[in-house]
């Protein structure tokens, strides 16, 4: 290799290594995945899954998957869905953007530990959002409202339902059927029509915080198995 295309090579890699050196930087190192319970309207009770970061801030979670998103334009844009916490023993307070301050016991049955997937644990069956309000104009307007795990690879969402086999030709001719993939707390959603959708994804939790795969979390929106 000449000498001019060495020293042009190594600046290039030295560029990239401080580009990709920044930008792990700005995104701040995960400390768990945690959700709470929140009173709806006009009675019910809601849940909202939260990402606490090392650096003592926390992030509500959104539709996007937390990898996919700018974290720094989401504190300038997004206000509201940042904060800060503090943990002792188990009380865990939370401060919001307005400087309302929130206590919550992990014991106590208003704040929960979220888990990502694994490959020990498997979705099947028939789930329906519970909580998260209108779907508005986002992506999630594409997203209906129940989704149906025929097994750890292929999902539907047709409306009239009673597909129940990814092999039938109903699944195959359906535009709201596909298949899925979880990587931690990343769905993605691939459609037989080409579509692919990605969101946030974890786990509920029952008991002592134990993992529990009657309650997930897509999208920041709670669905639970029918």
């Amino acid at each position: 290799m000449k000498p001019h295309v060495k020293s042009l090579f190594l600046l290039m890699t030295f560029v990239c290594c401080t580009f990709a050196n920044i930008q792990a930087q700005k995104t701040p190192k995960e400390a768990g995945w945690y959700f709470r319970a929140i009173s709806g309207y006009p009675a019910a009770v809601t849940f909202e899954p939260i990402v606490l970061f090392e650096d003592g801030t926390y992030f509500e979670v959104a539709e996007e998957p937390l990898e996919d998103t700018d974290l720094a334009k989401s504190k300038i844009d997004e206000p509201q869905l940042w904060g800060t916490w503090q943990r002792k023993n188990s009380i865990f307070t939370l401060t919001d953007a307005e400087s309302k301050i929130y206590e919550y016991d992990l014991n106590s049955g208003n704040w929960f530990k979220a888990f990502p997937f694994n490959t020990k644990t498997t979705l099947k069956g028939t789930y329906e959002k519970i909580s998260g309000g209108n779907f508005g104009n986002s992506t999630y307007a594409l997203f209906r409202s129940e989704i149906v795990f025929l097994d750890d690879t292929h999902f539907t969402q047709a409306e009239n339902g009673g597909i129940t086999s990814f092999s039938s030709s109903a699944w195959k001719n359906n535009n709201d059927s596909g298949k899925y993939t979880i990587d931690k707390n990343t769905i993605t959603f691939n459609y037989n029509d080409g579509r692919i959708l990605r969101f946030s994804f974890a786990f509920g939790a029952e008991g002592e915080n134990i993992l529990d795969t009657d309650m997930i979390f897509i999208g920041g929106k709670t669905y639970v198995i029918e």
